[in-house]
């Protein structure tokens, strides 16, 4: 980006798929431009609830565990709000990560944040990479050799989009029409077949 902005890539892990969806751990990785900061947050949460078998045979995490490591909701969220500040925010799949589980569950706790909303690096991906059929953080992982250690890792999972930005589509959209921060968000919810005009023929997958 020519006019680097600061944003934030977040990643959650949470009791489930459907309402209500309680996070249990919460991650944040820092952007300016193209890069990462350095800046990191995670932070696992107690709700005091039983967790789903189903959620825990993904992420690992059972009650025990977020009894002893979790941090009291609110408390976390909290926090996390002050890591975020007034960046704007970015997921690999947005619309689970904040419309579902972040704002409905600052809601319940009031302590929502002023956040402006970010582009979808799911979305981005399908318009910068045309190419892949999939565009899942597991098939974009063994493709491009990403580094992530533990899957459904909140951390682990925003350090492996951040690489996803820094190292393959930032060298696809560098020079393009949609290189500031702004135009990402209207790439990434551009039509298929304008997008694919606007950046030229794609590479063979």
């Amino acid at each position: 980006m020519r006019r680097p902005t600061e944003w934030t890539l977040i990643d959650t892990e949470t009791t489930g798929l459907f309402a209500p969806i309680h996070v249990v751990e919460v991650a944040g990785v820092r952007m300016r431009g193209w890069e990462p900061t350095g800046e990191t947050f995670q932070a696992f949460l107690d709700h005091d609830i039983e967790i789903p078998a189903a959620a825990e045979a993904i992420h690992g995490y059972d009650r025990a565990f977020l009894r002893r490591r979790g941090g009291p909701p609110r408390d976390v969220h909290r926090a996390f709000r002050e890591f975020l500040g007034g960046r704007p925010i970015c997921a690999h799949n947005l619309s689970y990560d904040l419309d579902r589980c972040l704002l409905p569950e600052w809601g319940r706790l009031r302590t929502g944040t002023a956040h402006a909303r970010g582009f979808c690096t799911v979305k981005l991906a399908r318009r910068a990479l045309p190419e892949l059929k999939f565009h899942g953080m597991g098939l974009l992982t063994r493709k491009y050799g990403l580094n992530r250690p533990k899957a459904h890792a909140a951390l682990a999972d925003a350090l492996a989009t951040a690489q996803l930005v820094a190292e393959v589509l930032a060298p696809r959209l560098r020079g393009s029409p949609f290189e500031e921060f702004a135009e990402l968000v209207r790439f990434s919810e551009m039509d298929r077949r304008r997008a694919i005009r606007a950046l030229g023929s794609p590479p063979r997958a």
